[in-house]
């Protein structure tokens, strides 16, 4: 993938220059990458600081070997690959430390402005939704926390994120969205029963 920009070049340039102590190139390469990195790092956990601890951790690795890629016009893909990387990394650390556990996360800000009725419904919603979400398989809740993060990353960085073909995301998209709504309306109806 050769990635080309308006401003700073390639990112085989803008690597040079940031190896050279150049804060502007390093920025650029930033911005441009930012979205797949986060993407990445909250496609394998829902937890918001464990996926700024990838996030970080991945930057720190590019910064570290800003000099030392073989391949810098690949970039994006050294980005996604190293996060994922750190991904497992992590998830194997959090094995160990809490062998027994569900990773729920954080769903999103609470909206404070509906009102109490709303906010009640909203909780319930949430509260199926995050049920049948952690009742999914693992890839699914990858695929559909990447996608949903980060909508603006390609079918292809999602593929090398992930290791998965790419013509079968799609596919594979639309079966864990199908899976995820049956498991929300099987968790909708002993409530509608009994009301």
């Amino acid at each position: 993938m050769h990635e080309v920009g308006n401003a700073g070049g390639t990112s085989a340039v803008l690597l040079r220059r940031a190896a050279s102590g150049d804060q502007q190139a390093w920025q650029e390469l930033v911005d441009r990458n930012a979205s797949v990195v986060w993407g990445v790092s909250r496609a394998f956990t829902s937890n918001t600081a464990d996926a700024e601890d990838i996030y970080q951790a991945t930057w720190l690795l590019l910064a570290e070997n800003l000099g030392r890629l073989r391949e810098p016009e690949s970039l994006s893909g050294w980005l996604v690959t190293t996060a994922r990387r750190e991904s497992m990394r992590l998830r194997r650390a959090r094995q160990r430390e809490s062998p027994i556990g569900l990773d729920t996360g954080d769903l999103g800000p609470p909206d404070h402005g509906a009102d109490p009725e709303h906010k009640v419904l909203q909780a319930m919603t949430n509260s199926r939704l995050a049920q049948s979400f952690a009742q999914l398989p693992q890839r699914c809740q990858q695929l559909l926390r990447v996608l949903a993060v980060a909508p603006e990353t390609t079918y292809s960085q999602v593929s090398q994120a992930l290791g998965v073909p790419r013509g079968t995301i799609g596919p594979k998209k639309s079966r864990c969205l199908a899976e995820l709504r049956r498991r929300m309306l099987a968790a909708e109806m002993p409530e509608e029963v009994a009301g």
